[in-house]
């Protein structure tokens, strides 16, 4: 989201890496210039989330779908059988999976805004165009009037919008705020989550280096 990164990774250079510079990806779009000016950094981070997979559909002609992941993800497993389970909807979205302890944490969203499918199709770009307006009227840090982020609104996409599909995969999503719903084992320095189908955590740290930010708040006292 600024000029260093692209620099930076366009000397990594890549394969199969297209490189979209902030400039290009803001140039045309009134609504999130406007939003920017009234949005603190992070807010304004939230707000591009709907309006990136747009750019990326309008101005690239060959993805049928795309999915947009969270940069604090990592993958274990290859996650086909989570795009198998996707199968021809429209819209994917996967649940936080709060334990009961944490059920008021649901004020912030149903779902996590960490892996999103959207296909090329009326309901998908009907739903991506809807939560990009949505996002440029109100996306801030806090909890209000049934918003929260760009993360509250996808609560009722299911009944609002077709095709869409709640994953099931226990293996999409695991992080923080839903390991006590799992078994977790410590050995030879690392931590291993008893969840057969676990492919992919989301973190924003590595699972075994002790340093995680959120984990102690997600925790249970006692």
């Amino acid at each position: 989201m600024d000029s260093a990164c692209y620099d930076a990774l366009g000397r990594l250079n890549l394969p199969r890496v297209n490189l979209i510079s902030l400039e290009d990806f803001e140039r045309g779009d009134g609504p999130l210039a406007h939003a920017k000016q009234n949005r603190s950094q992070i807010e304004y981070y939230f707000t591009c989330t709907p309006s990136l997979p747009l750019y990326i559909l309008n101005h690239f002609a060959e993805p049928d779908s795309i999915t947009y992941l969270d940069a604090d993800l990592f993958f274990y497993a290859d996650p086909r059988p989570v795009f198998d389970e996707i199968g021809d909807h429209s819209i994917a979205i996967v649940p936080h999976r709060f334990p009961s302890y944490l059920e008021d944490q649901e004020r912030f969203g149903i779902y996590n805004v960490g892996w999103l499918t959207f296909r090329r199709d009326e309901n998908g770009l009907t739903c991506l165009n809807w939560w990009r307006d949505r996002c440029n009227e109100w996306c801030y840090t806090r909890a209000e009037d049934g918003r929260s982020a760009d993360q509250k609104y996808l609560d009722d996409w299911t009944t609002r919008f077709a095709k869409v599909i709640v994953i099931q995969h226990k293996g999409a999503n695991l992080a923080p705020w839903n390991l006590a719903n799992y078994q977790t084992h410590f050995s030879d320095g690392r931590v291993t989550v008893a969840c057969p189908d676990c492919q992919r955590t989301h973190s924003t740290c590595r699972v075994d280096s002790g340093d995680c930010y959120a984990t102690k708040s997600f925790c249970r006292q006692g």
